[in-house]
Formats: structure tokens, sequence, C-alpha cells
């Protein structure tokens, strides 16, 4: 059957595949082209959103970006918002699983603080137009768009909190709901500025340090308690 706009933005954004930075190959089968490009349009999105600001930006610069005709856009996008949902979605998504799938090797408190932080700045660091556009442009979503992503954050955000206070009681300390929920607002605002400072060849060889120090502010924090 063939594809349309019309798929469900939330179901399109599941079957996204591996990013595709290049123009894709027309040796792939169809059904994988198909997800390709939507991804390599989503990172032409992502670049001109970054770059422009939502606002400021059309649909005619991103289709220029990903070297796509500006009417074929249309055939797997409906607007500019989908497109901001659909990244911002996907950051969420991905975000989530790293984290997820690399906590469950280990049931240290501190490691698992620890790779939280680290699987955050791994993903800035490897997606740093995708995360500039997360952390500057999500407010811009209305409706829908803006109740799935407020719930993606929430359990983005819950997942550190729940970091947070398991960490503290394991080194013997308590924090209430609100010291938690302060602490997680600052963790991420060390974590989210990150893309207004870092560059890669100044700060690439620092990660390490950078990731270490993210965890000094909180377990300071924690410890003067």
């Amino acid at each position: 059957m063939r594809k349309s706009n019309l798929e469900p933005a939330a179901k399109r954004v599941a079957r996204i595949k591996a990013a595709a930075s290049k123009p894709v190959p027309r040796s792939l089968a169809p059904e994988d082209r198909y997800d390709a490009n939507i991804d390599h349009i989503l990172r032409s999105a992502a670049a001109v959103f970054a770059e422009k600001s939502f606002g400021l930006a059309s649909i005619r610069d991103i289709a220029a970006r990903a070297r796509i005709s500006f009417p074929r856009i249309y055939y797997y996008l409906r607007n500019k918002e989908e497109l901001l949902y659909l990244i911002s979605r996907r950051a969420f998504e991905q975000l989530v699983a790293s984290a997820e799938n690399q906590l469950s090797e280990t049931d240290d408190h501190e490691e698992r603080l620890r790779i939280f932080i680290r699987s955050h700045l791994e993903y800035h660091m490897g997606n740093l137009a995708e995360m500039k556009v997360l952390v500057r442009e999500a407010d811009s979503l209305k409706g829908r768009y803006s109740t799935d992503i407020a719930r993606l954050k929430r359990e983005y955000s819950r997942i550190c909190r729940r970091l947070l206070e398991s960490y503290a009681t394991s080194r013997g300390k308590t924090l209430d709901r609100e010291q938690a929920r302060i602490l997680t607002s600052l963790l991420f605002g060390a974590m989210n500025w990150f893309y207004t400072w870092y560059d890669p060849a100044r700060d690439y060889d620092q990660r390490s340090r950078i990731m270490d120090e993210c965890f000094r502010i909180v377990a300071g924090s924690i410890a003067s308690h």
C-alpha cells in the first residue's frame, strides 16, 4: 500500500531508522528508503531550526538543506510544526532508551547516576542541533503535540529524579520532594546549557572531565544536606 503523509506522526517517528546524514541511496528497498528519507529530512530540519529558530525557518529552507523538492517534502510530512514535534519526540525517545539500556548494567547507585549524566551528554555531543532545538524550541508546540512532548519530558525527568533520590539514600541522605525537584532541574540546566559553549574541536577531549563536573554539582549538593 502506498505510504502517504496521512500516517499518524507518532507512528511514523517510531519507524524512523538509523540516521542518514547523506541523500538516501536508491539501491535501498522502498520501505527503508521511505524511513531513511524522513530521517534525513528531520536531520536537515533540526540543523535549520538550530541556525534560524523555528519561527524564522521555512519549509523551503528545510527542503533546500535536505536537497529535496519543495512539493516533494509534503509527501513525507504535513507541516513545520510536525517536523518540530518529530525531532523532539525522537530525541526524548532516544534519550530514554539509551539511559535505560545502560542503567540495566549495574545496581551501584553512584555509577547509575554517572551513567545517566554520561548518556545525556554523549547524546548531546552527537546531536548538537537536535538538542539545541529540543531545549530552545519545544515550547513552540501546541495542542496534542505539546502534550505528548511534555509527557516524554516528565518521563525522562522522572528517571533522573529517582536516580538522585537513590544516590542520596545510598549516602545516608534523604531528599524531600522539593529538594529532588530542584536538584533535577539544576542538573538538567547544567547539561542542557551545554550547547551554548561546547566546541568539539576544543572540548571533545575534555568530555570525561565535563561529565565528572556535572556529577560533582549534584553529589556535592547532596553531601551538604
